[in-house]
């Protein structure tokens, strides 16, 4: 009976596990910039580049209300008029620079307290329009399933042991 308890337990709290909330707000722009969506666990800002050659960059501040893993994704229209770019990810820890030449994609951690940059800079420019993704992955519901089938087996284990 304890067992079954255990397992309706377990499998209430993966069923209640969402994603972590975040938020998005334009930090700076040489060009036309907004944000979609500013809150929720998929958050989704753009642009636009108006003009023709030459440099530009966008960039954006997400915060999330818990320490989570995020997806985010970078995509133009046309492809082809982003000759070359520095994406720049700074999470509060660490900064990861990319050098890209056209849609891109990357997981990376943002933490709860800091303020997480993903910008675009010294990006080479013809008219476009950008957009970028941040999403959070979510805690797999067998994670919480794990945990009391381990404390079930540990349980088994120790009364094998008094048994004997």
């Amino acid at each position: 009976m304890k067992k079954a308890m255990l397992f309706v337990v377990a499998l209430l709290f993966s069923v209640g596990v969402n994603a972590a909330t975040l938020s998005m707000s334009g930090a700076g722009s040489s060009f036309d910039q907004d944000v979609d969506v500013s809150n929720g666990s998929v958050v989704l800002g753009g642009g636009t580049v108006s003009e023709g050659p030459g440099t530009w960059f966008s960039y954006f501040d997400v915060s999330t209300d818990s320490d989570t893993a995020v997806k985010i994704e970078w995509s133009f229209n046309p492809t082809s008029s982003l000759a070359g770019a520095t994406l720049r990810f700074y999470n509060g820890v660490e900064e990861k620079l990319f050098n890209i030449t056209g849609d891109f994609s990357f997981t990376a951690m943002i933490y709860q307290g800091y303020t997480a940059w993903v910008d675009i800079k010294d990006a080479t420019r013809n008219v476009f329009k950008y957009d970028v993704s941040v999403s959070a992955v979510p805690v797999p519901a067998a994670l919480f399933l794990f945990a009391p089938a381990l404390l079930g087996f540990l349980g088994l284990r120790r009364k094998t042991a008094v048994a004997a």
